[in-house]
């Protein structure tokens, strides 16, 4: 018995479409699927199509989709009328290797029977509007536009495959646009070369307002779990990191119109609080981490470096006469004896005279005190003798809070963008892409310092206000809702200035957008 094929859906900006998956990989492969687009297998949920398992390797690049070129329906010589000649690519402004085999260009065509020329349809200069007209139907406006042959169509020209929403060209059978969308991509592309500025800034201030209802409920939860323990503070952390993601990469390919709270209808406590709670950890710590291994260091060292000598209290008078009565049984011998008493020679004047001195009381414990010495300047960690050089530890600490301002930026665009905790503790991933953006991450830099600027102010400002609120045990209740209602909102405005630097070096960074 054969079995049936997978169906998925897919949500575009131009409807909901349904394919196998060897077809769904194909539209991923010709760029009609984005990684922002939904998709769903079955009855299953909905997810982005970047991070569905089966399509992300396609969307990387691992696996490789042969796009085979669409026979010309049998039926689109029947449809077209004899004078309508096929327009070519350079006609609407789109790149193609060539134009559709099979159809000559009637501008080059001779003289129908008759005598009379054949009707030449106006050549378009530039990228096609939505005032070109159909190619069958010359006075009527053009709606749909072909991303093989690139010819455009009223709205009652394509074919339709089935009851669903997929429109074919009659020309050449490939997969047919609507036309307004293919002007927005052109002036996505020309935002796109406009170059990263104060501009840029501005829209990242206002995004947030684009969406007053996400804006306004998210405030007010994250500001609400700030105040509900731990438990609620883990929450609230997987909440603005959700949303940092999701901005990131939706403004990242170019998309500010999509909105920037998590979609918790279809609630996953892996992808909603797990994994978004694992990011904002993998953030802390490859920000703070050179400076918790300083601090740690310095500890290490302080706890376990050489102490000054310890005060010694005077033995008792009893203790001394019996260490030393001690010292003179357990030192002298017979001859040592007669040589104190009716003399020697010189070196036995010499012994006695030493083990003499040893019977000191405070010559033992200076030997004890030497020997305590000794071990612990052997046993000195590395750590403990940064303790002894303040200036190497002033330089330290200062190039490790230096690294945590300036690589913090680019840790979440990291995070926002891979959304692999692998990729965000490796430094080098960040580097290489602060390398690409070139000067686009010092002014996204510069940026994200005056927004945490100005959010620090603000803070302080609502701190000074509240400050009659202040209540033993609780705290300044209506001081931290406030502070998390204007983190709530900063946040999202850098994770759009980020998504702007990275949707303007796209070209750099080797990522299509659209």
């Amino acid at each position: 018995m054969k079995a049936e094929p997978e169906i998925w859906y897919v949500e575009t900006r131009d409807g909901v479409y349904q394919a196998d998956l060897p077809t769904l990989k194909q539209w991923v492969a010709e760029g009609a699927v984005l990684p922002t687009d939904r998709v769903r297998k079955g009855a299953l949920n909905w997810i982005e199509a970047g991070r569905a398992p089966t399509l992300r390797r396609v969307f990387s690049g691992e696996e490789r989709v042969e796009v085979a070129p669409e026979p010309r329906p049998a039926h689109a010589a029947a449809h077209a009328p004899a004078h309508a000649p096929a327009q070519t690519p350079s006609d609407l402004g789109l790149a193609c290797d060539a134009p559709p085999q099979g159809f000559a260009d009637a501008r080059g065509a001779a003289p129908a029977a008759g005598g009379e020329l054949p009707w030449v349809e106006p050549v378009l200069s530039g990228a096609p509007a939505l005032s070109s007209s159909c190619h069958f139907h010359p006075l009527a406006a053009a709606s749909f536009v072909c991303r093989t042959c690139s010819a455009t169509f009223c709205r009652s020209c394509p074919n339709k495959v089935g009851a669903g929403s997929v429109l074919l060209c009659t020309l050449c059978g490939g997969f047919c646009d609507p036309l307004e969308v293919l002007t927005e991509r052109l002036a996505l592309y020309e935002r796109q070369g406009e170059g990263f500025g104060l501009a840029d800034f501005q829209e990242a201030l206002a995004y947030p307002f684009r969406h007053p209802g996400s804006l306004v409920g998210g405030a007010l939860l994250y500001g609400f779990l700030l105040l509900t323990g731990w438990r609620g503070q883990l929450l609230a952390m997987a909440l603005v990191y959700g949303c940092i993601s999701l901005v990131v990469r939706r403004v990242g390919y170019g998309n500010l119109k999509r909105d920037f709270m998590p979609d918790f209808s279809e609630f996953s406590a892996w992808d909603d609080l797990v994994a978004p709670c694992a990011l904002g950890a993998g953030v802390t710590l490859v920000t703070l981490g050179p400076a918790l291994l300083l601090a740690g260091a310095l500890l290490f060292g302080w706890l376990n470096g050489p102490q000054s000598p310890p005060r010694l209290a005077l033995p008792p008078q009893a203790a001394v006469e019996q260490a030393r009565r001690d010292a003179r049984e357990g030192v002298f011998d017979g001859e040592d004896m007669g040589a104190l008493v009716n003399g020697g020679t010189a070196e036995q004047e010499a012994e006695v005279e030493k083990k003499v001195n040893s019977m000191r009381p405070g010559a033992q414990v200076a030997r004890q005190l030497e020997a305590a010495g000794g071990r612990r300047e052997e046993g000195v960690p590395l750590a403990s003798q940064l303790l002894e050089r303040p200036g190497l530890v002033l330089v330290l600490a200062l190039l490790s809070l230096g690294w945590a301002a300036f690589y913090h930026p680019m840790a979440l665009l990291v995070a926002g963008w891979t959304e692999s905790l692998k990729s965000v503790l490796n430094p080098l991933v960040g580097l290489d892409t602060m390398r690409h953006m070139g000067l686009t991450y010092f002014k996204a830099f510069a940026m994200y310092a005056a927004a945490q600027a100005v959010s620090f102010l603000l803070t302080w400002v609502v701190g000074l206000v509240t400050a009659p609120f202040d209540m033993p045990f609780v705290g300044n209740l209506p001081g931290a809702f406030l502070s998390g209602v204007i983190t709530f909102y900063v946040s999202l405005v850098i994770a759009c200035v980020l998504g702007l630097a990275l949707f303007k070096s796209a070209d750099r960074l080797g990522i299509e957008v659209g």
